[in-house]
């Protein structure tokens, strides 16, 4: 009995306006994630997201005024170089002006401003002292912050763990936003555009009856630089479906073309931060902000669908894309539990043209082979391994 009221204390949310420090907040949560039932999971990954936002918030605050501090030493210590200099100067001229060329006067006037100029000099000193002792703080700050964090990424990697045969990444419900999806053969624009760092012009989008994939890549590149593998395929490091390649990285990293490509389906309809365990917002019903896409590479025309991704989604439906080019930056949205981007892979065996038109009729990510079962295989596709081709 006791137990049951023990299990029960942990399960009661924090009030609006609860006055609880955020070590107090991320040790509950910490001992929450070994108890919480399915039926409250969602809710849990919920406030952990929440504070997890709330404490990135606060760290690049810390990170904000870190800098402004160290710039503002660079500036101070400019200025007392300047003036202790000018220190100098003004004594050796004023012992020079001892010897016989000024009047006492005029000497102690001399000597009234070298003490004025010693007094800023000192106030200058003093400032910066103060500003390091601000940054040391900041520093301790911060990797308090790192350390909550990091702490909250394990809590709800723990909830992943525990919920993730109830929980699955994407799901064939919902409906898609037409407006985002491939037009066809007709009224597409006729050009496509990219606003990124990589600017990038002329890229033809397909009209009537032209549609096509601008060229062959000769191999792939990988969709995010200097990621982390954080789950394969076909399961979960602890058990459980999944279907896709899990590539961690921070918020907005740049995501890349894996190969040239013809976008069919771009969709930034939800908050970049929004995931949490059970969202099932976007299509397809969880993947949050998506992409997908047509891409040819070595004489094999693929399927690639990216997910989770954050609203900065820098191409549209019917647009061609080059290998390499950025088409939009990672997040943390939908049915995800951190920052990363939920890779697929189809390999075709139908035209550009059938693709799309096939694509068309459902906007069906899955390409006819479901959402329940790894390495399947429809008329027109079959699910394959990420990994076997990046």
């Amino acid at each position: 009995m006791i137990r049951k009221i023990f299990v029960c204390l942990f399960l009661i949310p924090f009030t609006i306006g609860a006055t609880i420090d955020h070590e107090s907040k991320v040790t509950y949560y910490e001992k929450v994630v070994h108890v919480v039932s399915k039926a409250q999971a969602s809710t849990v990954s919920k406030e952990i997201r929440d504070v997890w936002i709330e404490l990135q918030d606060e760290n690049k605050e810390c990170v904000q005024l870190q800098k402004k501090l160290k710039q503002q030493n660079k500036g101070l210590d400019k200025r007392a170089s300047k003036l202790q200099k000018e220190i100098i100067l003004a004594q050796q001229r004023n012992t020079i002006s001892v010897t016989g060329f000024r009047t006492y006067l005029r000497f102690r006037k001399a000597e009234q401003d070298i003490s004025c100029m010693k007094q800023k000099h000192q106030k200058i000193m003093l400032q910066m002292k103060r500003n390091r002792l601000r940054i040391r703080k900041i520093k301790k700050q911060r990797e308090k912050y790192d350390s909550w964090i990091s702490r909250l990424n394990r809590c709800q990697a723990q909830l992943a763990r525990r919920f993730q045969n109830e929980f699955q990444d994407m799901k064939e419900e919902g409906t898609p936003h037409w407006e985002q999806t491939i037009p066809g053969d007709h009224d597409l624009p006729a050009y496509g555009f990219v606003t990124s760092e990589k600017q990038t012009t002329n890229y033809a989008c397909p009209l009537d009856e032209t549609l096509y994939v601008d060229g062959y890549s000769q191999g792939w590149i990988p969709f995010i630089q200097n990621g982390t593998i954080s789950a394969g395929t076909w399961s979960y490091p602890h058990g459980g479906l999944h279907l896709g390649l899990d590539v961690a990285a921070p918020l907005y990293s740049p995501i890349r073309a894996g190969a040239n490509g013809l976008v069919l389906y771009a969709d930034a309809c939800v908050p970049t931060n929004c995931g949490y365990l059970g969202n099932y917002c976007g299509w397809p019903y969880g993947g949050g902000n998506t992409i997908c896409m047509l891409m040819a590479v070595n004489d094999q025309l693929y399927a690639v669908s990216l997910n989770h991704l954050s609203n900065q989604i820098y191409v549209v439906a019917g647009q061609q894309v080059h290998q390499g080019d950025i088409i939009a930056k990672s997040g943390n949205s939908g049915n995800s539990t951190g920052p990363h981007t939920h890779i697929e892979l189809f390999r075709l065996n139908i035209s550009v043209q059938e693709a799309v038109q096939r694509f068309r009729q459902g906007a069906d990510f899955a390409w006819g082979c479901g959402w329940d079962q790894p390495a399947t295989c429809s008329d027109i596709a079959c699910r394959i391994r990420p990994e076997t081709v990046f």
